[in-house]
C-alpha cells in the first residue's frame, strides 16, 4: 500500500469511515481528488474487505470537455474492474426550474444520483473526494458570509451516510500522489473561473493566507475540528430546549430568555430550518431579527426571507405567509396554514412534500391518496375507530398540513399533559423496521407529527370538549 494511502487508511480507521466488508458507493469525476479516493480505496483492498462502485455525474455544462471526462472515467473503471454507473442531467436547465443556481442544482442532482444508486446496489454509504483544501475554503467562505458556529466548522468527516476519507489530506498531496503511481486525471476548465466564490477563495485568499502564515490550511483545518465538536455539543443542549420553548410552531417568549444567548440562537435557527428548506436563506441576521422581538410589544413584526414574516403574538413569536401576516388575530391560524405549502418544493423526488387542500383528494404517487375535510364539530357523531380514518382538531394545527416522509427533528406528543418523544425513538421503541421507518408518511405541522399514517396520532391535536372545528383525514392505500 502507497504511504500516501497508508496515512488516508489510518484516518479513514480513526475516524470510523470504513470496516471490513463496507461497501461503497463512490463519486468519480475524472478530477484529480476524485481518481485519488478510487485508487485510493481499490489498494486499501489490500488490508480491508470492502467493495467498490463508481457513480459518474455528467452536468451537461462543458460540452465536449465534459463528455471526455466521461470517457475517462470509464476508461478507468474498466481498467480497475470498478462497476460505473453513469447518469446525465441538463443541470443548467433544471437549476432554473428548481429556482437555484448551477452549483447547488448540480449538487442537488448528484446527490440525488448518489442516493439513488445506494438504495440500488445495497451500499452502505457514499464516498466524496473532499479534500482539507475543501475545508479551508468552506470554512473561511462560510466565515465571509457570517455563518454561526456550525457554519464555520466546515465539512465534516462523516455525516449520514456520506464520508469523505480524504479530508485529512491536500490538494497537493493528492497531485504528488498520483504523480507517484504514474495514474493520469481530467482537469475541469471551469475550476479556473473565479466568477465561482469558491474559486476566487482558491485562488486568490488562501494563498496569501499560506504566504502570511506558513501551514495556515492545516491550522484552519485543525480549528474546524473543534468547532465542530462544540456545534455537536451545544446542538444537543439547544435541541431539549427547543422542546421546551417551541410549542405547535410557537416561539415561547418567557422560557426562551432564560436560556444563554447562545442557546437562544441555536433554537431560533433550528425552528427557521423547519419552514426553509435551503440553509443559504438563512443567515445571522435573519435569527437575531426573530430574537429582537423578544423585547418588543405584541404585535410587531420582522419580515424574513421567501415572504415570511415573524410576529410577537402575546408571550409567543408565530411565523406567517406575509400576504396573511397583515390580517387580524382570528384569521392567525388559517394564515399560518399557508405557510408551508408554499415554502416546501412539492413532490421532490425521494421525497413527499404536498400540503394537501382543504375538502378535497390528494394523491400520493406510491403511496394512496388522502381524502380531507374541515367541518363544524358535531359532538353527537362518535369519533370514527378506524386505522386510516382519523379526525383532529383543525384550530390546533399552527403552522401547516404537511404530507411528507419523516425528517430530523420530528417529534410527537404522547399524552395531554405534553409529553414528547422525537418521532425516531418512537419508531425505534414501536420495533418499527428501518425500511419501513424510511418509506413511512407523515402528517405534519412543522415538526410536530399530527399522524404517523398507520400508526399512532399525536395528543396534541386530539379532539375534546373545546373543539370547535375538526379536520377529517382518511387514508386509502394504492393496492
Amino acid at each position: 500500500m502507497n504511504k500516501q494511502t497508508l496515512n488516508v487508511y489510518r484516518y479513514c480507521i480513526n475516524k470510523g469511515l470504513i470496516y471490513d466488508g463496507i461497501k461503497l458507493i463512490v463519486g468519480v469525476s475524472g478530477g484529480a481528488d476524485s481518481v485519488c479516493l478510487l485508487r485510493m480505496l481499490k489498494e486499501m483492498e489490500e488490508a480491508i474487505s470492502l467493495s467498490v462502485t463508481a457513480v459518474h455525474f455528467e452536468h451537461g455544462i462543458r460540452g465536449e470537455e465534459s463528455l471526455r471526462d466521461m470517457e475517462f472515467v470509464r476508461s478507468l473503471c474498466e481498467e480497475l474492474d470498478v462497476p460505473l454507473k453513469i447518469y446525465k442531467e441538463n443541470v443548467p436547465a433544471k437549476a432554473k426550474e428548481l429556482a437555484m443556481t448551477v452549483e447547488e442544482a448540480g449538487r442537488h442532482l448528484r446527490y440525488e444520483a448518489f442516493d439513488r444508486e445506494l438504495k440500488e446496489v445495497g451500499a452502505d454509504a457514499v464516498a466524496v473526494a473532499h479534500h482539507l483544501n475543501d475545508q479551508v475554503e468552506t470554512v473561511l467562505f462560510n466565515m465571509a458570509r457570517g455563518s454561526g458556529i456550525k457554519g464555520i466548522s466546515g465539512i465534516a468527516p462523516l455525516r449520514g451516510n456520506i464520508i469523505r476519507p480524504l479530508l485529512g489530506i491536500s490538494r497537493t498531496s493528492i497531485e504528488a500522489y498520483l504523480n507517484d503511481i504514474g495514474q493520469t486525471y481530467c482537469v475541469d476548465s471551469s475550476n479556473f473561473d473565479t466568477g465561482y466564490s469558491r474559486n476566487g477563495i482558491r485562488a486568490s485568499v488562501v494563498p496569501e493566507l499560506e504566504r502570511i502564515v506558513y501551514g495556515a490550511s492545516g491550522h484552519i483545518a485543525r480549528v474546524a475540528d473543534e468547532l465542530r465538536e462544540a456545534d455537536e455539543y451545544i446542538s444537543a443542549v439547544a435541541d431539549s430546549v427547543y422542546d421546551e420553548t417551541v410549542q405547535n410552531g410557537r416561539l415561547i417568549i418567557e422560557d426562551l430568555c432564560k436560556k444563554p444567548a447562545i442557546i437562544r440562537r441555536y433554537v431560533v435557527r433550528k425552528l427557521l430550518a423547519t419552514i426553509y428548506t435551503s440553509h443559504k436563506d438563512l443567515e445571522a441576521v435573519h435569527v437575531e431579527d426573530v430574537l429582537s422581538l423578544c423585547d418588543k410589544q405584541s404585535g410587531k413584526s420582522v419580515s424574513l426571507p421567501k415572504g415570511v414574516t415573524a410576529r410577537r403574538e402575546g408571550g409567543a413569536i408565530l411565523f406567517f405567509d406575509r400576504g396573511m401576516a397583515d390580517k387580524d388575530e382570528t384569521d392567525g391560524a388559517a394564515a399560518c396554514k399557508t405557510q408551508v405549502g408554499i415554502l416546501k418544493k412539492q413532490d421532490e423526488k425521494e421525497k413527499i412534500y404536498i400540503t394537501p387542500g382543504l375538502n378535497g383528494i390528494t394523491n400520493i404517487p406510491g403511496y394512496g391518496k388522502f381524502e380531507l375535510s374541515m367541518e363544524k364539530y358535531d359532538k353527537t357523531v362518535e369519533i370514527p375507530k378506524e386505522p386510516y380514518t382519523k379526525w383532529f382538531d383543525y384550530d390546533k394545527i399552527m403552522c401547516g398540513i404537511l404530507i411528507r416522509n419523516r425528517q430530523e427533528g420530528d417529534f410527537i406528543t404522547l399524552d395531554p399533559d405534553g409529553h414528547r418523544k422525537k418521532l425516531k425513538k418512537y419508531l425505534i421503541d414501536e420495533k418499527i423496521p428501518l425500511s419501513e421507518r424510511n418509506r413511512l408518511i407523515v402528517l405534519a405541522d412543522g415538526a410536530h407529527i399530527i399522524w404517523v399514517i398507520g400508526h399512532r396520532i399525536s395528543a396534541g391535536y386530539k379532539v375534546d370538549d373545546q373543539t370547535v372545528r375538526v379536520l377529517k383525514v382518511t387514508f386509502v392505500p394504492f393496492v
